[in-house]
């Protein structure tokens, strides 16, 4: 049941980077999406936090509104950035390094060694990168295509932060999913509220941006973001990282059918290779 928890959380995110480019091209910035993408998640998760009967904890609030600000606020905005330079797709090739990063971190904090099989993994992975990027390059201005790369590996590398980071509170037996999301939409809500009166970008919201904010809320956070927090409380984070990718395949389906999104070998051949990194690395974990 728990992988089948993380598998329907892949799919639900694979609608993050359309619904992104969406929203981009009828005229949203990146932190007024990110802004309604929170104010309704807060609301959903709040109305089901009250429906539980759950006292509010502020140690709890504290410690997932911080990791939910480094994954939502820090890695989410920059892979919003980036998808403004590059094609849905291809954006979620890069960002789906993660398992690496993952992997890395579980090193550090478990001391789990790194043997043959997880180098392969990695170099597997971003010459995987490097091949897609060449395939991406084919259709648009270089320069652009460098940048956006940089800043959602970046993102990747954050949320690997994140991942690896939660699944160590999770697991205590008090740490409830619902409650643990509507804290973590709490904290995000707040720090993007804050952003958008900042930058004055409240003012220029439009209507047409709302339907956007509140499919975005739905299926690409409450829902994924729960499911994982549920699979979590049984699946180590690396497994779940590795499932994750499959992320991969349906946002790659989406892009096509919705935003004729151009395809090649070389990007086809990337994302193969980015998506098999994950599944030899976790067999260098189990053996």
């Amino acid at each position: 049941m728990h992988y089948l928890f993380a598998i329907l959380s892949a799919f639900s995110s694979s609608v993050t980077s359309i619904l992104g480019k969406y929203s981009f091209n009828i005229g949203a910035s990146p932190s007024q999406i990110l802004f309604l993408r929170f104010l309704f998640s807060f609301i959903i998760s709040g109305i089901i936090f009250i429906f539980l009967g759950y006292k509010f904890d502020f140690k709890k609030f504290l410690l997932y509104s911080v990791l939910g600000i480094l994954n939502y606020g820090i890695a989410a905005y920059a892979f919003f950035v980036g998808l403004q330079y590059l094609n849905p797709a291809y954006a979620t090739v890069l960002y789906f390094t993660n398992p690496i990063f993952v992997s890395f971190f579980q090193h550090r904090l478990t001391k789990r060694k790194i043997n043959i099989v997880n180098i392969i993994a990695v170099a597997l992975s971003f010459v995987g990168v490097i091949i897609a990027n060449m395939g991406e390059r084919a259709f648009g201005n270089n320069e652009s295509i460098i940048f956006g790369t940089l800043i959602v590996l970046f993102s990747s590398f954050v949320n690997a932060i994140f991942i690896v980071s939660v699944s160590e509170y999770i697991k205590q037996n008090e740490s409830k999913p619902f409650e643990s999301v509507f804290y973590t939409f709490t904290g995000v809500f707040i720090y993007y509220f804050i952003f958008v009166i900042r930058t004055n970008e409240i003012y220029t919201l439009n209507g047409r941006y709302l339907l956007s904010g509140f499919v975005l809320a739905i299926l690409a956070t409450f829902v994924p973001l729960t499911l994982n927090f549920f699979a979590l409380k049984k699946l180590q984070s690396h497994t779940l990282s590795l499932i994750m990718p499959l992320e991969l395949l349906f946002a790659s389906i989406l892009s096509g059918i919705f935003m004729n999104e151009s395809f090649n070998v070389l990007k086809v051949l990337g994302l193969i290779m980015v998506g098999m990194a994950p599944i030899i690395d976790i067999t260098g974990v189990e053996s």
